[in-house]
């Protein structure tokens, strides 16, 4: 195991953050507000509830999707990163656009003395915090001290993984997640026919998560591009993120999805259109 990771007292930690929230607060309702944030929450308590071993916690336009017992394990990573990407891909889904990074090490949740407070602390939370503040597109980033030691243990899968188009390696040593799980998995499956029905109903909710999120992003990335908009502070994330998509997916996952995405063209299948 690497030697700057305790291994026996950390836990994996899912840091993200609704983008935009004051401006939402500027020109939205106190009530609209309100169910855009518990609609959101929703999809944490799901997991919650699903994987019983996380745990959430938020605060203004923060969630924070913990590991609940301490200690590093296989389980932890692999349903973290996989958790991670299906909550992102459901908020985007909902027209929330969020950004997010996976750490490893301490993070203490304790109640106070008198019981009246939750206290939160700990070096993977800052670790997150300034590494998802770091970046300039919409997405979430899997840190080193998050992936080194399930690498400690199963050695070369990080990058076999990346082959997978699971991730993208950067330069730092951090991993670019690929939300799009389903899409990338499902596109296959496609191509011999073993989708039947509408898509938007296949694989429910995960894969019309997957679609209405990539439509969302496209729409937004496109709507900038057609005010001339290609480097304003917003603009750039999307059109960052639809670049890395157009990497992470490939030329025939990345047009399959645009044509299932589209009224217009839903139903059309994996194989590219000659």
């Amino acid at each position: 195991m690497s030697s700057d990771v305790d291994v026996k007292n950390g836990r994996y930690l899912l840091f993200l953050d609704i983008l935009g929230f004051s401006e939402l607060v500027k020109s939205k309702g106190v009530e609209e507000i309100y169910a855009i944030i518990d609609e959101s929450l929703q999809e944490f308590d799901r997991w919650e509830h699903l994987n019983k071993l996380f745990k959430t916690i938020y605060f203004s336009d923060t969630f924070i999707f913990y590991q609940e017992p301490k200690g590093y394990g296989k389980w932890a990573f692999l349903d973290v990163y996989a958790i991670g990407a299906m909550i992102f891909s459901a908020l985007l889904a909902k027209g929330v656009p969020v950004r997010g990074a996976i750490s490893f090490g301490g993070f203490e949740v304790r109640s106070d003395s008198l019981s009246r407070h939750q206290v939160y602390f700990g070096e993977a939370l800052i670790e997150a915090y300034k590494a998802e503040q770091r970046e300039n597109w919409i997405g979430i980033t899997i840190l080193e001290s998050a992936w080194a030691p399930y690498e400690d243990e199963n050695r070369g899968t990080i990058a076999a993984f990346e082959r997978e188009r699971v991730w993208k390696k950067r330069h730092d040593r951090v991993l670019m997640l690929n939300p799009f799980l389903k899409l990338r998995g499902w596109c296959g499956e496609d191509r011999i026919g073993e989708i039947e029905g509408p898509y938007l109903e296949w694989d429910d909710p995960e894969f019309p998560n997957d679609i209405l999120a990539f439509k969302f992003l496209r729409e937004q990335a496109a709507s900038y591009s057609k005010k001339g908009d290609f480097s304003g502070n917003v603009a750039i994330k999307y059109h960052a993120t639809i670049a890395f998509l157009k990497e992470i997916l490939g030329v025939e996952i990345y047009e399959w999805g645009v044509r299932i995405s589209e009224p217009d063209k839903v139903g059309g299948s994996c194989v590219p259109p000659r």
